[in-house]
């Protein structure tokens, strides 16, 4: 018992094979191993009963077979050898038994051996190999019924006594092989039950922890979220009263002689900076802590984007102090698009700002509106002073700006945002940039 147990934990060679997998290996190890040795017992009865005979070799045959198949199946690394050899010859073997003795009466009923491929078809194969495998036993079954030439004389060797023998063994150890394979289905399938309730009840009582992390998570995020808007209205007051206050002491100055009237207006000018400065980063806090708590509002509709472009470039191109204009390139045949006008107005908006601001003194900036049967996109170009390579993987991080950027005003936040209203929208948004050159921004959707 001990040899047989190593055996069959060397034959399951591969320890990257699945449970079900080493199962098989060791069901169909365990059922060759059994009838191999009926086979020698068959054998050996017959020849107690007819002498050596044809009868006697064909169950030899069939344990060469089986015996062999056992041993290049785990060489080729590939079970299935053993499977079909093993259902081949239990069908095929048994048959040629059957027609050796004669009549199903002579042979003790031998054909119900046969039973066994489409039982094992079912067991080690599948459901539509199995009817095969039916479809074989019926036929087999048909010839012996109708009758079959007679191979051997060992039929009219039969005796009452004999008869008696093969029927308790044809009818009894099938069953028994039958039986034995199907408890051991059946204990492997119970713990298999077994361990899948119990990865069951791990997995219910990890999402349980994972849920209640998620409520936690939320509530913080909430909690986060209403602080930074709670924070974010109780500092425009303060803001209000000190630009107002500005403005006042604005108004004052205009009382007072030339030099000190500049003096004001340069610190009145500074605070009125400052607070515009405040007031931006308020306004992107809030945004992200839209953004955080998925509270953003999504609507598109239908939109004509070249028009679109074109009204948000004239808005920036008024307001450039130094003249210049976004250019705009239209590739392919132009369609109406699909999109949240809201979300892009506020996406594009960034990236025609910073086109702009990061290329001061360069050429203009180049918006190029590209269509295609699949999608469009967008690609905003500047000239100026990109950038650096190192930084490029934070890019989109909130809070996050470049090294060679600190002097130019900014929150960080602008390009974050501009993101997540892309994204929103069904969209992604990739950058290249080279430093002291230049950077680009594509835009790209589904149509």
């Amino acid at each position: 018992m001990r040899e047989l147990k190593t055996l069959i934990s060397k034959y399951n060679y591969n320890d990257a094979d699945s449970e079900e997998i080493k199962f098989s290996k060791s069901l169909i190890l365990i059922i060759s191993i059994c009838c191999s040795f009926c086979g020698l017992g068959w054998s050996g009865i017959y020849y107690y009963f007819f002498g050596f005979s044809l009868t006697v070799v064909l169950p030899l045959i069939f344990v060469g077979i089986v015996v062999s198949a056992i041993f290049i199946s785990h060489a080729a690394s590939n079970y299935k050898i053993l499977v079909y050899s093993q259902l081949g010859c239990i069908t095929w073997i048994s048959a040629f038994i059957q027609w050796s003795l004669g009549s199903i009466h002579d042979s003790g009923f031998v054909i119900a051996w046969c039973f066994l491929g489409p039982i094992g078809a079912l067991l080690f194969l599948d459901e539509k190999q199995a009817k095969i495998w039916m479809l074989m036993f019926i036929f087999i079954l048909g010839i012996t019924a109708i009758g079959v030439p007679t191979f051997s004389m060992d039929g009219a060797k039969v005796t009452a006594n004999a008869r008696t023998i093969f029927y308790l063994m044809n009818i009894g150890v099938p069953s028994t092989v039958i039986f034995s394979a199907t408890t051991y289905f059946l204990k492997n399938l119970i713990n298999q039950k077994e361990r899948n309730f119990s990865l069951l009840q791990i997995t219910e009582e990890k999402n349980q922890r994972i849920e209640e992390s998620l409520i936690k998570e939320k509530e913080l995020g909430d909690l986060k979220t209403h602080f930074v808007s709670t924070v974010s209205h109780q500092f425009r007051t303060p803001l209000a009263a000190i630009q107002s206050n500005s403005e006042l002491l604005s108004m004052l100055s205009n009382n007072m002689d030339g030099e000190t009237s500049k003096r004001f207006q340069k610190v009145t000018g500074r605070i009125t900076g400052e607070i515009g400065k405040m007031t931006e980063l308020m306004d992107d806090v809030l945004i992200l802590g839209k953004l955080t708590s998925g509270n953003v509002d999504y609507k598109p509709q239908e939109l004509n984007l070249v028009d679109f472009c074109q009204k948000l470039a004239k808005e920036f191109d008024d307001v450039q102090p130094d003249g210049r204009i976004m250019n705009i390139i239209t590739d392919g045949e132009p369609y109406n698009v699909y999109l949240d006008p809201k979300l892009l107005n506020h996406s594009l908006s960034n990236l025609f700002s910073n086109a702009f601001k990061y290329s001061s003194g360069k050429g203009n900036p180049k918006l190029t509106i590209s269509f295609i049967s699949k999608g469009f996109s967008l690609t905003i170009e500047d000239y100026g002073m990109g950038i650096p390579k190192s930084e490029m993987p934070n890019l989109f991080h909130p809070f996050f700006r470049a090294n060679n950027v600190t002097e130019i005003k900014g929150t960080g936040l602008g390009l974050s945002i501009a993101r997540e209203y892309i994204e929103i929208n069904k969209g992604q948004i990739e950058a290249t940039a080279i430093q002291g050159e230049g950077s680009c921004f594509t835009v790209t959707f589904n149509r």
